[in-house]
């Protein structure tokens, strides 16, 4: 799964294709697991959320899945399995990391190959977006894909370049040692959440100077994650972009979440910002050890959890059984 770091939302195609994108993504050691496994019957078996046993593809409920199926044109005999660190509905990007453990899988299990990462990202982007017409971005899938914490630049024709700025940045590395998830306890449907205010065409025009922002800001953020003087200093940005978050969707919900991170500001943090399409999941903190524990406190008094992770470096991987 993923958080980002700056120059969220401009994946979406309709803002890259007239502007392009400029975003930042931390891959986190929270995963998505899918197995699959050949069995004695003529159906697919799924498990995940929901039990599914279907005779053919037309009748597989889950649209990923039976996407991905008509891809690779799996025939039936196959079981899937998919469970998770964290539910999804949280905004760490599940649907996209679970998109690309699926096809991985399913291109292992039929054709015996491993797909590059760059293959994976595409083919996932590719379902989700071209197929199912899901109101969706190429973050998640890039992100799950490649790992580490990388520099996405996302041209108006689609083209999409990758940096890996995690690697040999020694203060980059000590500032996300400082990193920490704070669960809201809400979750939301991501496509539905992102329909209301991203892809509502009523209020285009503000969406579009709204993400503009955005932009600047992973540019910003770039700039400030890359430069080991400057990196401690992020925390501010963090805020910066939450900002932007809450002026793109002034929801009763956001407003509670903005008197969070002012009380987590007032506490000691440095940054803060909530992950996602908005509408529950996860707060980002950034929060010296010096001051975690008054953190943790104000925390357990509303029932709220603190989550610590790490960067995950490998990205996709696969083992076989």
């Amino acid at each position: 799964m993923r958080i980002t770091l700056g120059g969220g939302g401009t994946d979406v195609p309709f803002f890259f294709e007239r502007h392009g994108a400029n975003f930042i993504s931390a891959s986190i050691n929270k995963h998505v697991y899918v197995s699959i496994n050949q069995i004695n019957e003529e159906k697919f078996i799924l498990r995940y959320s929901k039990l599914e046993s279907a005779s053919n593809i037309k009748e597989v409920q889950h649209p990923i899945i039976r996407e991905a199926l008509k891809y690779f044109k799996i025939a039936p005999g196959v079981e899937i399995t998919s469970f998770a660190d964290i539910k999804s509905g949280t905004g760490l990007g599940s649907s996209g990391a679970f998109t690309v453990a699926l096809i991985q899988a399913l291109s292992i299990y039929k054709n015996n190959k491993k797909l590059s990462k760059k293959e994976l990202s595409k083919i996932a982007s590719y379902i989700e977006i071209d197929v199912l017409k899901e109101p969706v971005g190429l973050q998640d899938p890039h992100a799950s894909s490649y790992g580490s914490i990388q520099y996405f630049k996302i041209s108006k024709n689609g083209l999409v370049k990758n940096y890996d700025i995690y690697k040999d940045n020694a203060g980059l590395k000590n500032f996300v040692k400082d990193l920490y998830l704070i669960n809201t306890k809400k979750r939301r449907d991501a496509s539905k959440e992102l329909s209301r205010t991203m892809f509502n065409h009523d209020s285009k025009k503000e969406i579009f100077d709204n993400l503009l922002k955005s932009k600047e800001s992973g540019i910003e953020a770039y700039n400030l994650l890359t430069d080991k003087k400057k990196v401690i200093n992020f925390g501010n940005k963090l805020i910066e972009q939450w900002r932007i978050k809450y002026e793109r969707s002034p929801s009763k919900f956001h407003s509670e979440i903005n008197n969070i991170i002012n009380e987590l500001t007032n506490l000691g943090c440095t940054g803060s910002k909530l992950i996602g399409a908005g509408g529950g999941g996860y707060i980002l903190i950034h929060c010296p050890k010096s001051y975690i524990k008054k953190v943790e406190s104000y925390l357990n008094k509303n029932k709220l959890n603190l989550l610590s992770f790490e960067i995950d470096t490998e990205g996709t991987t696969y083992f076989e059984l």
